[in-house]
């Protein structure tokens, strides 16, 4: 069914390969920056809810 329905579109490969690439590309991003953010901001961020000190 879906290749009927993608062969029917005009162009429908051009939107499958661009939004396959977007994705790839945020993926790719937030790997980057996970790989790249300093390791203690991560851990201050992950003890953030559990903390009960005032942040006045």
């Amino acid at each position: 069914m879906f290749k009927q329905f993608i062969s029917k579109i005009p162009g429908a490969d051009v939107y499958m390969v661009g939004s396959f690439l977007t994705f790839f590309a945020f993926f790719a991003l937030v790997g980057l920056y996970l790989l790249l953010v300093d390791k203690t901001y991560i851990k201050q961020m992950g003890q953030l809810p559990l903390d009960d000190s005032p942040t006045d």
